[in-house]
């Protein structure tokens, strides 16, 4: 599942939800947390393998705390990144 979106709208949820590179809250709206999350993974990188803890490790340095999990579902779901099936690494799409 992917959300095509403006610069305008980005620019807005960015202000919105995010204050120092962190995010203060998760949107209610999957459009508005998949803009959140395209720019979640710029800090990864193309042909790397990541584990499943460097991708949680990531996460909690962004979102408040709990959110990890899920957020990073949606990274799967959004189509950001790939994994195994037993979920031990992911790479991005």
């Amino acid at each position: 599942m992917k959300y095509d979106y403006t610069e305008k709208e980005k620019k807005k949820v960015i202000e919105t939800f995010m204050l120092n590179n962190k995010i203060t809250q998760v949107p209610a709206k999957e459009r508005k947390k998949y803009i959140l999350l395209s720019e979640f993974v710029k800090r990864f990188e193309f042909g790397k393998e990541y584990t499943e803890r460097e991708i949680n490790e990531s996460l909690i340095e962004v979102y408040p705390v709990g959110e990890y999990v899920e957020q990073r579902r949606y990274l799967i779901t959004f189509e950001f990144f790939e994994r195994t099936e037993d979920g031990s690494k992911y790479w991005l799409s």
